[in-house]
């Protein structure tokens, strides 16, 4: 799965497919306590080496199967930066926002700052103006991993524009 949905991207980004960097793995760490430490959900990533933020992930848990985009926990020069191309254009980043979440599955999250930047902006655009970090996922229930590849492979291509709008450099 890991090559195919990589391999689909990397027709539109360009990412590593290094699988051994990419992929969590479950664990048994006794040096943390008496009782063993094992994760409950596992994650692979897709993302280059030269802009390791922002990645495209899929979230592996019981309760269901997160996938998207975004920072993990984005460097406040990173969200500065994000700001200033909002500014800068914020027609496209509405249009940009208006397209991608037309998939209503999707949806955009973030820790907002608890003071709010002054901004004349509205609605979504207002509120990932304040966001400290951000992402972009969508929640598949866990019945139905059979048709993961494809619900990943689809997903990651809707999101593209706005990676592409992540990476850019400048204005």
């Amino acid at each position: 799965m890991y090559f195919a949905v990589g391999s689909r991207l990397r027709e539109k980004v360009h990412i590593d497919n290094n699988p051994r960097k990419s992929i969590s793995r479950p664990y048994n760490d006794q040096r943390f306590g008496h009782k063993p430490y094992l994760r409950d959900n596992m994650w692979i990533t897709f993302q280059t080496k030269e802009c390791p933020m922002p990645a495209f992930f899929i979230e592996f848990s019981s309760c269901g199967i997160r996938i998207g985009m975004g920072y993990y926990s984005a460097a406040p020069a990173q969200m500065r930066d994000l700001r200033g191309k909002i500014d800068h254009r914020p027609q496209r980043v509405s249009g940009m926002l208006e397209k991608v979440l037309q998939d209503k599955e999707l949806q955009a999250i973030g820790e907002p700052y608890k003071k709010r930047f002054p901004s004349s902006h509205e609605g979504l655009l207002g509120e990932i103006y304040n966001f400290r970090s951000i992402y972009f996922q969508k929640i598949v229930p866990a019945n139905d991993w059979e048709n993961i590849e494809q619900i990943a492979g689809d997903t990651f291509l809707e999101l593209v524009p706005m990676y592409q709008w992540f990476v850019e450099e400048g204005l």
